[in-house]
């Protein structure tokens, strides 16, 4: 999960791992970029609090190292990271529940 507001990401992670999932917060894109070439992931989670530009080329990274991977944008609006082709949009005001509904529908896609 990669969002630039501590608080709001430390948070979603711990939603996260109380549900069951293991998730390793990152403020920065370079941190992303490190963590997409060095490992594998189930799901990514890209948040609206990182510029468009960034969002885009993590997308992009994501789909290139790991194509089966569920990419998930948290958006302010749900319509503005549609360009990017997320599995799943959060609508970031809907709060936790709504994050982990979305990221259960991208894991279970995988899975079927």
């Amino acid at each position: 999960m990669v969002g630039q507001m501590r608080e709001l990401l430390l948070y979603r992670a711990e939603v996260l791992r109380q549900s069951g999932f293991k998730v390793i917060p990152m403020q920065s894109k370079e941190e992303a970029i490190a963590a997409i070439k060095r490992g594998s992931f189930d799901a990514a989670i890209l948040s609206y609090t990182l510029s468009s530009d960034a969002v885009e080329e993590l997308s992009e990274l994501v789909r290139q190292h790991q194509p089966d991977c569920p990419v998930i944008s948290i958006s302010r609006s749900g319509s503005e990271d549609r360009r990017l082709h997320p599995d799943e949009i959060v609508v970031g005001e809907e709060g936790p529940a709504a994050l982990l509904a979305a990221l259960r529908r991208a894991l279970d896609k995988r899975v079927q």
